[in-house]
């Protein structure tokens, strides 16, 4: 279940994904600010998973963005901004450009989890572990 404040904000977004961060489920919306040329990128954490009281919010203010590709390992945002492809850190606002000058070909890989559940309700993986 979403956070109750994603729903109760009156935002235009641009980019809403739905993302592994630090091993903890994110909704992360990038909403670009039309007369300005920057926007903002609120974040909503689920710090313990399937409780719905624990989303936390952060909202980051940031140059626009045209992509939104992953995020990294150690909770960078990967994404595609007026200066090209940049790694983000949304913590310390620490924003590293990459040396890569069309991200054209970037695509994105989806994160898997091991506990997600079977619609027949058994856990693959506990079965092969017998």
């Amino acid at each position: 279940m979403l956070p109750q404040s994603y729903f109760d904000e009156a935002f235009y977004s641009d980019i809403e994904e739905l993302a592994v961060i630090k091993g903890s489920l994110a909704i992360i919306v990038f909403c670009n600010n039309i007369d300005e040329l920057y926007g903002t990128c609120h974040i909503w954490v689920m710090r313990e998973y399937g409780v719905v009281e624990s989303w936390a919010k952060k909202s980051v203010p940031m140059d626009w963005v045209y992509n939104f590709y992953v995020c990294t390992d150690n909770g960078e945002l990967l994404i595609e901004n007026d200066t090209g492809l940049v790694s983000l850190d949304p913590e310390t606002l620490n924003e590293n450009k990459l040396a890569i000058e069309d991200a054209q070909w970037m695509d994105y890989t989806p994160n898997s989890m091991e506990s997600l559940v079977l619609l027949d309700g058994l856990n693959v993986s506990s079965e092969y572990e017998h």
